[in-house]
């Protein structure tokens, strides 16, 4: 072999790449315990993983180093996939095999399918609803510019057709021409205006599922051809091993599951690259290519999406209740979850109960977690792998292996923590991190990424990892010492907890944690298999803080004296899922453990590990637990440090063991803050990977805290620059550690800095919200991997501005709206305050909504049972009815009692959902609220879901009102000041000016006008209905909430038709009653024009009114003809030539015009009198004048009505030859027309153009574009007249501006079947396709599950 080729710099290049880094495993010793032990690789063991479900194309993750399956089932837990199935069907034709699709399309199904029972099944799913995001915008943009070069097309055609009309433009005016170039010319418009209403939403899959006896099958079109005469019919994965392809050119794979008999569909594709990067860490197996097999290749996978499809693949609790249960059905040996959340409460959840009780203790799995990736700050791991008893809780680990092959740094550094690792202690003072593993990997990545492998790093990659070490040596322990197939039998997790925590490789972690270490922890396993006690594990309880698992002295008053806490210690004995009641025949399984519990004693020696810490020596535990009493003295610890000790308990025959219980004692005593409310921290010194904390006690009154860095520039010639976080944080009760932070990225050394900056110095400064009296820790870290030393300075400041007599959380100011002005007192407690400019605004208004219905029953899956109980879960589904009045709107809905939590969360599950009145779901979230924008302004249904497995309580939350936040377009001020009296005045001497600053200690009131001008509020809200905004006092201090009351309405005098005063004339001494009596008779029986049944009373009626009112005026006349014509034109808002209008009867459209034109030749002269009414001011307006113009005004009403009737008349009339002749395209689009004998008749297109002229003669401008019946009335004539591209312009700009309302379904239903009709008459294919497609997914027939 000739020797490599030497650089010009004389080094030669090396021959082989650290491939021993791309997935590491040295550090861990598993490659070396793979090399000594081949079988013990992972095999005979089942690995959950909890995630976004794996890719079934991804390469490595298809078969075990022993050649079988590797992945046991794709599972969607979420639901996101489900398809809903149709009752069984028979095909109409059993020769041809066709059925329709819900697409509507005609269906071919493969002759070669076996179907005994000759039923079928179909549903549909969007593609959209089911594809990776990835895969989601690369379909988007090739569809999208497919999709506009085929639009392009007919844009240029009908350009090159109006340019061609233009150029033979005739000598004399040629009316016929030049309506023929308006209608180019608007067709060349409404293309351009259809590019704007392109909207994708994906490929409209449907599925046909049969039983061929043996098993349900399915088949999906994702051609959208409807032909599956050559598909193949896909089983469930776990029993065939079946997969297809959603999108060849996206390599985007799925796998079927059926569910409740074939009611459920269940597609699985994965929602993200996320889980299958995770599951190559974990047990990849590349035969030929071993350098990039995962940790334990000879594992089995059960692939398990919590990540749900409808909200960015966050977990949900429907998955992960559903992921518990299936982790017990495939007695899965261990399950990974690089998943997460910061939680408000740590160790709680009905979730984290049950996998605590369930499925760790009772069914024996091991059950391993991502801690976060939320660091450097302490007490920033999520739950569940940093906060929950039961789980292993992983921490990133980073070492010579990863630098050299995967961060490609030129030099090393020691082996560290990643930076962003998120850091124990849990906030209970558990120890969070409970082992290091590798937090980085080049591992199995999607098929659809077009990537075989990939670089990532996070918890998310040290937990897979970590998992992957301990299949190893349950692998080793199932193949020694057996119980492969007995779940009694399975190592406890307990037992591999110990293990390998008592045999981590210390690295330098603060709290103690170290690397995991898999052949030491397995020559442990085997030292101690015959340990009576190795499968037990110890929960502490400290009393006087809640019960919490560890001691945590954080804030000053828990650290100014001795603390005397009571510390309980209870043994927790791994269940065995075999035990059943004693009545039962194998109730032996349960007397063994009730014995194991009796013969249970531990004789305990106590070890403080540092000397300010005192504990008993000895210590007797009996099954039943035992107290005992501890002494913490931090009084003489050094402020402002972390201090970190433990008390371990060992088992006093067998001290080698090392601890069998240890109780975690953090302490971050705070430094005080003096008068000046500032605090430094000078000659900060960095190495690299060198994280300080400094921790102070935030003073009382405080709200902000002003944090700078400053770097000098003396070190920086010798000094690479380097990247530092800026990590500060605060803890409250029940809060999210994210609640009171402040975490940023600061270069040091830039380069500017470098060269000729001679004393130059960096700031940086940045600032945060915080409580007073609680303890600020400020956490100053270079990123891990900086390699030069550093040099910084820290200042902290803090100002605060407080409602007077509020303590630590910053509070809520609250003005009510009908007290005219609200005084609040404040006060600085912190320093004098300066630059005092009082700012109050709101932005939000909210209004809470009662639900319509509510109704609780068993979910009704065979999914969803609870895993404790065995008994169906229960959900409360409420509807809210909501009307928003704008378009645009953005809000956020709120139920504080289940919302925005899901491991500490009571219930099982929290979903809501927004439906538009198509019942088309717009908006979904699950867990957490997020706001929303509705685009259109319309009706919507709100449809909310609780889980939970008591019915009882969910009963409690049947009447729970839903809270809707709207954002305001333009915020409300409200005015202030510092004077009663210049509230109100200017001109009263002695108004206060504006102080410039607040004295500490000093009280200073501040008074709000509240009497908000009406038009100022929002139009929707209500006497009693919130407000929400902010009040800022000073740019030093933080922005106090503020909360507005709205007042009662105004109530304006009320006015008559002209404008005076509403109150009532006296009646006229001389009123006349037998006038008054037949005045009302004869609108009595106008009305019942309309209520007469019987054709033959009501033209009797109508014959003696109108015989009557020829001897009286014309406006009684044209009543009732009026009254007459509304009895035969019965559908004003339908188009003409429908069923529903009833006008395709030539002699009943020609009675409709006779009727029209004589209330039009009554009405037409007092009419006229109205126009002249409308310029005419309301002022002075006699009684007489009064009368005449409501008499003209109806007239008008009359007469408009009448030349709508006649033009909708004259437009079927019109318009017969052309619908008789409408092409079955043009049928389908625009629905069911009545088929009529064309009839010529000469000029029925002459009188609909006069008709329609005069009408739009006698109505507005806006009523011509907004009414309906004015649209259907006008619009036929340019059907009539083929000038298609003209009609649909405000056709268009009626759907685009139409709100999504129930009272306007038919009309907007309407004007839709007009638009497809023009669209079809056009031949614009490309268009009256999408636009059905569209509907397909724009209006469902059932609200979608949640």
């Amino acid at each position: 072999m000739s020797a490599p080729a030497a650089t010009s710099s004389g080094m030669s290049p090396r021959t082989e790449f650290p491939t021993a880094g791309l997935l590491p495993r040295a550090d861990t010793q598993a490659s070396d315990f793979v090399r000594k032990y081949p079988t013990y690789d992972g095999r005979g063991t089942i690995v959950a993983i909890l995630d976004t479900g794996i890719d079934p194309g991804a390469k490595g993750l298809q078969l075990t180093s022993d050649g079988k399956r590797k992945v046991l089932d794709f599972v969607d837990c979420t639901g996101s996939g489900d398809v809903a199935l149709s009752a069984p069907i028979k095909c109409t034709d059993e020769a041809q095999l066709e059925l329709k699709g819900l697409s509507g399309r005609v269906l071919k199904l493969n002759p070669q399918w076996h179907n005994p029972s000759g039923e079928w099944r179909v549903g549909a799913k969007r593609l959209y609803d089911i594809a990776p995001s990835q895969v989601k915008t690369g379909m988007q943009a090739e569809r999208k510019d497919r999709f506009a070069k085929n639009a392009q097309l007919l844009a240029d055609a009908a350009s090159a057709r109006l340019a061609e009309a233009n150029q033979l433009k005739p000598s004399k005016p040629d009316t016929g021409a030049t309506e023929a170039r308006a209608e180019l010319d608007a067709q060349v418009a409404v293309l351009a205006s259809l590019a704007d209403m392109y909207a994708d939403q994906g490929p409209f899959l449907d599925c046909v599922v049969f039983h061929d006896g043996e098993q349900w099958r399915a088949a999906i079109d994702t051609a959208e051809s409807g032909d599956l005469s050559e598909a193949a019919a896909l089983g469930a994965y776990k029993l065939t091993g079946d997969v297809g392809q959603l999108s060849k050119r996206q390599l985007l794979y799925y796998t079927l599951n059926f569910y409740d008999d074939a009611r459920t569909l269940s597609i699985v594709a994965s929602v993200g690259s996320h889980s299958t990067h995770v599951a190559g860490i974990v047990a990849a197996h590349h035969p030929d290519e071993p350098q990039n097999n995962g940790v334990a290749p000879g594992a089995q996978l059960l692939s398990l999406m919590i990540g749900d499809h409808r909200v960015d693949s966050l977990e949900t609790g429907v998955g992960l209740t559903r992921a518990a249960n299936a982790i017990v059905e495939h007695r899965a040996d261990l399950a990974n979850m690089s998943f997460g959340e910061p939680s408000t409460t740590p160790n709680v959840g009905q979730w984290v109960q049950m996998v605590r009780n369930e499925v760790v203790a009772r069914h024996r799995c091991i059950f391993v977690s991502s801690a976060g990736n939320e660091g450097p700050a302490l007490s920033t791991t999520g739950a569940p792998g940093g906060t929950t008893d039961g789980i292993i809780g992983v921490g990133a680990f980073v070492g010579y292996e990863q630098i050299k092959a995967d961060h490609a740094m030129y030099d090393t550094v020691k082996d560290t923590v990643y930076t962003w690792c998120s850091r124990g202690p849990a906030a209970d003072g558990a120890l969070g991190v409970d082992i290091y593993a590798p937090g980085s990997a080049i591992a199995s990545y999607p098929a659809y990424t077009q990537q075989r492998l990939h670089l990532a790093n996070g918890t998310s990659m040290s937990s897979p990892n970590l998992c992957g070490c301990l299949a190893l040596l349950v692998s080793a322990w199932k193949q020694e010492f057996g119980g492969c197939n007995d779940a009694a039998l399975k190592v406890s997790p307990y037992r591999i907890k110990n293990a390998i925590m008592a045999t981590a490789k210390l690295f330098g972690d603060e709290l103690g944690a170290g690397l995991v270490q898999t052949d030491a922890a397995w020559q442990y396993l085997r030292k101690y298999a015959e340990r009576r006690y190795e499968d037990i594990e110890y929960a502490v309880r400290v009393v006087e803080t809640g019960n919490s698992r560890g001691i945590y002295l954080r804030n000053a008053e828990d650290s100014a004296c001795a603390r005397h806490l009571q510390v309980f210690v209870t043994p927790m004995f791994p269940g065995d899922a075999r035990a059943k009641l004693e009545c039962d025949s194998d109730g032996r399984k349960g007397e063994l453990q009730s014995q194991a519990r009796f013969d249970y004693e531990q004789r305990v020696i106590l070890v403080p590990s540092a000397p300010w810490v005192r504990v008993p020596e000895a210590l007797y535990v009996s099954s039943e637990g035992r107290m005992f009493s501890a002494k913490v003295d931090a009084t003489q610890l050094e402020p402002g440090r972390l201090h970190v000790a433990s008390i371990q308990g060992f088992d006093s025959a067998c001290v080698d063991r090392g601890p069998i219980f240890s109780v975690p004692i953090t302490v971050t005593k705070p430094l005080p803050v003096d008068a000046s409310a500032c605090v430094r921290f000078n000659g900060l010194r960095f190495l690299p990977t060198e994280v300080v904390r400094r921790f102070v006690a935030v003073p009382v009154g405080a709200t902000k805290a002003h944090i700078t860095i400053r770097a000098g520039n003396a070190a920086a010639p010798a000094s690479a620059p380097a990247v530092f976080y800026l990590h500060c944080l605060q803890l409250a009760r029940q809060e999210r550690f994210t609640k009171y932070q402040l975490k940023a990225r600061v270069n040091i050394g830039h380069p500017s800095y470098v060269s000729g900056a001679g004393t130059a110095e960096q700031c940086y400064a940045n600032s945060m919200d915080v409580i007073g009296g609680a303890t600020l820790e400020v956490c100053v870290a270079p990123f891990w991997s900086q390699l030069d030393a550093h040099e910084i300075d820290v200042c902290v400041e803090f100002n605060g501005i407080l409602p007077a007599g509020a303590a630590e959380h910053t509070p809520a100011v609250v003005v009510n709206g009908n007290c005219m002005v609200a005084r609040t007192d404040f006060t600085a407690p912190v320093r004098p305050e300066y630059d005092i400019k009082p700012e109050a605004s709101l932005d939000t208004l909210r209004k809470a909504l009662r639900p319509s219905e509510a109704v609780i029953s068993p979910v009704g899956s065979e999914r969803d049972v609870h895993l404790a109980t065995g008994a169906a879960i229960q959900k409360l589904v409420l509807e809210y009815k909501l009307e928003t009045k704008s378009d645009n709107a953005a809000l956020r809905l709120r139920m504080p009692a289940v919302d925005s939590q899901i491991y500490e969360n009571w219930a099982d599950d929290f979903a809501l959902a927004v439906f538009d009145v198509n019942k088309r779901r717009v908006a979904a979230q699950i867990s957490y609220t997020n706001k929303i924008t509705l685009k259109k302004k319309g009706d919507y249904v709100i449809r909310v879901q609780i889980r939970h497995r008591s019915a009882k309580d969910l009963e409690a939350l049947k009447d729970t009102p839903i809270l809707v936040d709207y954002s305001l377009g333009t915020a409300v001020k409200l005015s202030t000041s510092f004077s009663f009296a210049s509230t109100f005045t200017s001109t009263v001497a002695g108004t206060a000016p504006t102080p410039s600053f607040i004295a500490r200690g000093s009280r200073v009131p501040l008074f709000f006008k509240t009497d908000v001008a009406a038009s100022a509020l929002p139009s929707d809200a209500a006497p009693g209905d919130i407000m929400y905004g902010s009040l800022a006092l000073s740019k030093k201090t933080a922005k106090l909430g503020l909360e507005y009351i709205v007042p009662a309405k105004s109530i304006a005098p009320a006015a008559d038709a002209s404008g005076g005063s509403s109150e009532k004339a006296a009646p006229a001494e001389d009123a006349n009653d037998s006038k008054a009596l037949s005045e009302a008779v004869r609108k009595l029986r106008i009305e019942w024009i309309g209520k007469l049944k019987d054709e033959a009373e009501r033209s009797k009626l109508v014959a003696e009114m109108v015989s009557d009112a020829k001897d009286r005026d014309d406006g009684e006349h044209a009543a009732v003809l009026a009254a007459q014509l509304d009895t035969i034109d019965v559908a004003r808002k339908a188009l003409p030539w429908s069923k529903e209008a009833k006008l395709g009867d030539t002699a009943l459209a020609s009675r409709v015009v006779e009727i029209a034109d004589k209330i039009v030749g009554l009405s037409r002269t007092p009419a006229l009198t109205a126009k002249l009414y409308e310029n005419q001011t309301k002022d002075g307006s006699t009684d007489e004048d009064k009368k005449l113009k409501q008499q003209a005004d109806s007239a008008k009403a009359r007469l408009v009505a009448a030349l709508t009737a006649k033009c909708r008349a004259l437009g079927s009339l019109a318009t017969q030859t052309l619908f008789a002749n409408l092409s079955t395209a043009a049928s389908d689009a625009s629905g069911e027309f009545v088929d009529i004998e064309a009839e010529e008749e000469s000029g029925s297109i002459e009188k609909l153009e006069r008709a329609v002229a005069e009408l739009a003669r006698w109505t507005d401008k806006k009523a011509q574009a907004d009414s309906i019946e004015y649209l259907v009335a006008s619009l036929p004539l340019l059907v009539a007249k083929q000038h298609y591209g003209k009609a649909l312009q405000p056709v268009l700009k009626w759907l685009a501006s139409a709100p999504l309302q129930k009272s306007n379904a038919a009309e907007r239903k309407t004007m839709t079947e007009l638009r497809d009709l023009l669209l079809a008459k056009l031949q614009w294919s490309l268009w009256t396709g999408h636009f059905r497609e569209l509907a397909l997914v724009e209006s469902p027939s059932v609200y979608e599950a949640l």
